[in-house]
């Protein structure tokens, strides 16, 4: 498995994006090795299949991390569900040989209208660290980057 993916493929209607990061263990400066993340969202019309099925996303994927703690996925600016007030978001999940699957905080994106207080306290709860909500910079070709880093939870 590769630290580096492609969620969308080429072609995909939307905007492209790419986020990086790296993930630390809970000391928050050891980079941590053969952490698995996944990551799946909306396409640009803010359905995640043609049925909706959020349980069977047709935008997904799993990369894991080297040494460096490092990750990237390529993929295209998901859209807000139709018709409800949650922000545009990608969901986030990580595990390895060493700690059970668990979620963390989706990634949200700076400015997105939909982002508000009542959102941030019914949502985010810090789990994967406090950088979830993203700055994007959009490059010269068009396309967002955005960097989160992720801080693993202590063990139990």
């Amino acid at each position: 498995m590769s630290s580096k993916i492609r969620v969308a493929p080429e072609g995909e209607l939307g905007e492209p994006l790419v986020i990086s990061g790296t993930i630390f263990q809970p000391d928050c400066k050891t980079p941590a090795n053969s952490i698995v993340l996944y990551v799946y969202h909306t396409d640009a019309t803010g359905y995640y299949s043609a049925n909706d099925d959020p349980y069977n996303p047709r935008l997904r994927g799993w990369m894991s991390t080297g040494p460096d703690g490092r990750y990237e996925f390529r993929t295209i600016k998901p859209a807000p569900y139709p018709r409800r007030d949650t922000p545009a978001h990608i969901h986030a999940q990580i595990y390895s040989d060493k700690i059970s699957e668990y979620s963390i905080d989706e990634y949200w994106f700076e400015g997105d209208p939909l982002i508000n207080n009542e959102q941030k306290k019914k949502l985010l709860t810090g789990r994967g660290g406090p950088g979830s909500i993203i700055k994007l910079i959009r490059d010269a070709g068009g396309v967002w980057h955005g960097t989160r880093d992720i801080l693993l939870d202590a063990p139990a």
